[in-house]
């Protein structure tokens, strides 16, 4: 993340015991020690970026231009399985913008599956329908225009 600005970061907590087999966890049970719950926590969990309100500001990625080869950029959203068409695609009131220029969204889709949206397909030398070109600093922002529901973005894919 380049820019933040009021853009909250969210972490869902995981208990103890998540995607800890069902033997490792009758095991500490039996030791009832704090210290063993701690270091069998799972550590992956749901997270990401969140805003809701237009006063929030813009959030802006660096993305890491010279190692894309191909020009693909994915944002995922949070939480259900089928939150991107409607969290990013159908809302109007959320401004994508590429390098300072708004993405055109009937050029998204839902892709590769219905939490995330596939905001550019590839660089111009790679799709001839895109207007994007490979630069070297290549700077991502979301933005709220007005009060929406809430933007929460847990992924984002770019090579």
């Amino acid at each position: 993340v380049q820019t933040q600005n009021e853009w909250k970061i969210w972490k869902q907590n995981n208990n103890w015991a998540y995607e800890v087999g069902k033997k490792d966890i009758a095991l500490f049970k039996r030791w009832n020690d704090e210290e063993w719950y701690q270091k069998c926590t799972h550590l992956d969990a749901c997270g990401g970026i969140t805003a809701s309100d237009s006063s929030q500001g813009e959030l802006v990625f660096e993305l890491p231009a010279s190692k894309m080869t191909t020009g693909l950029i994915i944002v995922c959203g949070c939480c259900g399985k089928k939150v991107g068409e409607d969290m990013f695609l159908k809302n109007e009131n959320l401004e994508i913008k590429l390098n300072g220029k708004v993405l055109n969204k009937s050029k998204m889709d839902v892709y590769p599956n219905r939490k995330c949206v596939r905001l550019v397909k590839a660089f111009k030398e790679f799709d001839e329908d895109s207007d994007i070109s490979k630069e070297d600093e290549l700077l991502l922002s979301f933005n709220l225009k007005t009060n929406t529901n809430e933007v929460k973005i847990s992924h984002l894919i770019a090579l």
